[in-house]
């Protein structure tokens, strides 16, 4: 017979894993720590590979004036301030990244969580099931000889 609290438990669990569930559970193989790292080494190289992408081509289209700049040893000036901008905008990338990273990490962690404790009363409900043991039981009969066998 079908359990109705299972299915409900199963339905919850399937929920979760479509939502939620190849996210955290890629988030919590690792330690908080390292997983807030890893999305801050990600958004450092995208973060850097944008800047120097748009810097270039800004260089590019505007190539006399880049020139120019050169002629009159403003260039130096200029890649000062574009460092300097790099760095500031890099450091409030990074403290919004590590405010973001943990955040989802402790999301991830309370649902993981929710999660197992579903499938360890599901767990229950199936061990219940096995100890009342509804299946038939066999009678042992006798023989015309009088011996007993069982069936």
């Amino acid at each position: 017979m079908i359990s109705e609290e299972k299915v409900k438990i199963m339905t919850e669990l399937a929920r979760y894993e479509k939502e939620y569930g190849r996210k955290d559970f890629y988030i919590n193989r690792y330690q908080k720590e390292d997983y807030v790292r890893l999305e801050i080494i990600k958004v450092s190289m995208a973060l850097t590979v944008a800047f120097l992408g748009i810097i270039l081509l800004l260089a590019f289209f505007q190539m006399d004036l880049v020139l120019s700049m050169l002629r009159q040893d403003k260039l130096t000036l200029i890649l000062l301030g574009l460092l300097v901008s790099y760095i500031l905008l890099f450091l409030i990338y990074i403290h919004f990244t590590k405010k973001r990273a943990e955040r989802e990490y402790q999301e991830a962690e309370v649902r993981t969580r929710v999660y197992d404790k579903q499938l360890e009363e599901l767990l229950r409900l199936y061990e219940e099931k096995e100890k009342e043991d509804d299946s038939p039981t066999i009678i042992s009969e006798e023989k015309e000889d009088g011996e007993t066998i069982n069936i």
